[in-house]
């Protein structure tokens, strides 16, 4: 109890007891080396489920109120549930029409019917329970699966209109985790409000409350016959008119994109209906990501409206802006729905990124909505964009706030530059790769070789910079890359003309090393020495991997199994770029060969192997941290 009421007290200091430096902070606590707690109390803060009008003020009055509003809203989930999910075996102990409480009963007004649909409604929702974000363990367990299903059943149930959608289990999921690691016993104020035995009932409030701004997305038109469906108002649903909205955005700021997107008919529906009704939970291959936007889009929302939402995904189309106008039909779909990781430039290259000018067009976009002030909120501060503690998915909102509030083309050229110049650091190509490759491999295979006494300790560790300096890179600029794209010549970067093709593979082509004793590899390279010239997804993916491999060697113990698994995604690597170099000598010597690769499989092999990379890279990079403290 101690522990919490040091959080609250916390928070309470660092927002200056004010809702919408409460709402500010969101934006900037990571960048001022700054953990706000207690995720799911702001959440019903934002999203009123909890008076947001009372926070700051003495805590006697805010409890007064806010336990009122939690008891009302617990309340209300109880009555729910007890109406809707029945224990029909208790009912039929002190049933005398056994008629009307037979099971097998067709009668629509005999209890079981009910029941019957109910199971088809709940099967349908545990299909999609049970697949919910399967890489993270918490979602595992039966206990959590079931909340979720009576949460989801219990909603389907109140909006009979609407019923249960697909993608609903992914909005409730980051909700029911904040609400459940917040969770204490009970206690007084604020435990109280975090009620251990209250979970599932505070996770449906903001579920509820989410879904009041999110539930238009989720509507569907009626099915309709062949014969009427060229009148039908499908084109007009909430979800494809928001779509269009997208894209009428990107238009206003970036014409040029926006149009080619038009003329390639890549249809913003596409891609926008998973961006909008899962908010971007699916773009991310880290919880704590979508944890983190989700923090800056309900802290910026008001009016009942998630106002960041839109230029989320405009920002996102920015980003990956260069490869969208040098992609065909296929490459450019592929990257819409498989988006790359946003990038993690280094403190130098922020030191030169373009500021983000803090003067808006739109005054009122560019302050958090305010209840305690008399004139607005504060400013949102668009100067910690360029700190290196800030997040990526915390840059990319900073960028979609901007945009909201100078809605320009000139606006949407400083945002497109910013990840042009942190890009650059990706495009970086080795002078030799050929001989580049070679060393990796030779190491790998060392290493598999290796006795224990070749396992880095503390001591040959310390020898070994987190942050190594890279060596031998050949920039590639932007203009450069898109010339070179212009002149057709390229795949992934790399020139396909006769005398830029590697003289061979890389070596290794069999089976990848498996040994405890591959951290020692980082000892001897760096992440320069292990970049490949097959363009930005290999590039980033063997960059992370070289850094992940310096930071393990940085342990005192390393970390066997994450070494072994940056091993393997490297040897994927290896054989994807063996396949292309096969692949440009065939074209060039006018073979075809009818079990190639595809060049857009290639290119999903890389973003999925990108993913698992940095996944690993957060891991290690916190556990470096946390061993430097």
């Amino acid at each position: 109890m101690t522990e919490l009421r040091k959080k609250w007290e916390d928070l309470k200091r660092v927002s200056l007891l004010s809702a919408a430096h409460l709402r500010a902070l969101t934006f900037t606590a990571s960048s001022r080396g700054t953990k706000l707690p207690l995720l799911s109390l702001r959440w019903r803060l934002f999203l009123d489920v909890l008076p947001i009008e009372h926070f700051g003020q003495d805590d006697a009055e805010c409890q007064q109120v806010w336990t009122l509003a939690a008891d009302r809203e617990r309340q209300t989930y109880a009555a729910l549930k007890a109406q809707y999910i029945v224990d029909l075996s208790a009912q039929a102990r002190n049933e005398t029409d056994w008629k009307r409480m037979n099971p097998l009963s067709l009668d629509e007004d005999s209890p079981w019917h009910q029941y019957h649909k109910d199971q088809e409604l709940r099967t349908t929702i545990l299909q999609d329970v049970t697949r919910t974000f399967p890489d993270e363990p918490y979602f595992r367990q039966p206990r959590v699966q079931r909340l979720m299903a009576d949460i989801l059943f219990v909603y389907a149930k109140m909006h009979s209109n609407l019923q249960y959608r697909q993608g609903m289990h992914e909005l409730l999921a980051p909700l029911l985790m904040a609400v459940d690691r917040d969770a204490v016993e009970t206690g007084e104020f604020p435990a109280v409000l975090l009620d251990r035995k209250f979970v599932e009932h505070d996770a449906f409030a903001l579920f509820e409350r989410l879904m009041r701004m999110c539930m238009a997305w989720y509507q569907t038109p009626p099915i309709v016959s062949p014969s009427k469906a060229r009148h039908s108002s499908a084109a007009h649903t909430p979800i494809i008119v928001q779509c269009q909205m997208l894209l009428d955005k990107l238009m206003a700021v970036d014409p040029e994109l926006a149009t080619h997107l038009q003329e390639m008919d890549i249809e913003p529906q596409l891609f926008g209906i998973r961006w909008y009704r899962l908010l971007f939970s699916r773009e991310f291959s880290r919880l704590r990501d979508v944890f983190a936007l989700w923090d800056m889009v309900l802290a910026d929302s008001a009016a009942g409206t998630l106002r960041l939402v839109d230029w989320v995904g405009v920002v996102l189309l920015v980003a990956n802006r260069r490869q969208l106008l040098h992609g065909d039909y296929e490459d450019n779909l592929t990257t819409l729905l498989h988006l790359p990781p946003l990038p993690r430039p280094s403190a130098e290259t922020l030191e030169q990124t373009p500021a983000l000018p803090n003067t808006p067009l739109s005054p009122k976009s560019a302050t958090f909505p305010s209840i305690d002030t008399p004139v607005s909120g504060p400013k949102i501060p668009f100067a910690a964009l360029t700190q290196p503690g800030t997040l990526p998915v915390q840059r990319l909102a900073l960028q979609a706030a901007y945009l909201r509030g100078r809605q320009t083309k000139e606006a949407a050229l400083i945002v497109a530059r910013q990840y042009e110049m942190w890009e650059e650091e990706t495009w970086d190509v080795i002078d030799d790769m050929d001989a580049s490759m070679h060393a990796v491999y030779d190491k790998l295979s060392e290493s598999a070789a290796s006795n224990d006494s070749g396992v880095p300790g503390p001591a040959s560790a310390a020898s070994v910079p987190i942050s190594a300096p890279v060596h031998g890179r050949k920039m590639y600029t932007s203009s450069t890359l898109q010339q070179r794209r212009a002149n057709g010549n390229t795949i992934y970067g790399m020139s396909t003309s006769p005398q830029s093709l590697p003289s061979s593979p890389p070596r290794m082509t069999g089976a990848p090393p498996s040994s405890e004793h591959l951290v020692r590899v980082a000892s001897a390279l760096s992440p320069g020495e292990t970049l490949l010239s097959l363009g930005s997804a290999t590039a980033q993916a063997t960059g992370i991997a070289a850094q992940c491999l310096d930071m393990l060697a940085a342990q005192p113990h390393g970390d066997k199994q994450k070494a072994e698994t940056i091993a393997n995604c490297l040897h994927a690597v290896s054989r994807i770029w063996q396949d292309e170099v096969v692949r440009l000598s065939d074209q060039q010597s006018g073979v075809v060969a009818s079990k190639q690769r595809p060049q857009g499989m290639a290119e999903s092999e890389l973003r999925r192997i990108l993913r698992q990379l940095d996944s690993i890279y957060v891991d290690v990079s916190n556990n470096a941290t946390l061993n430097a403290l």
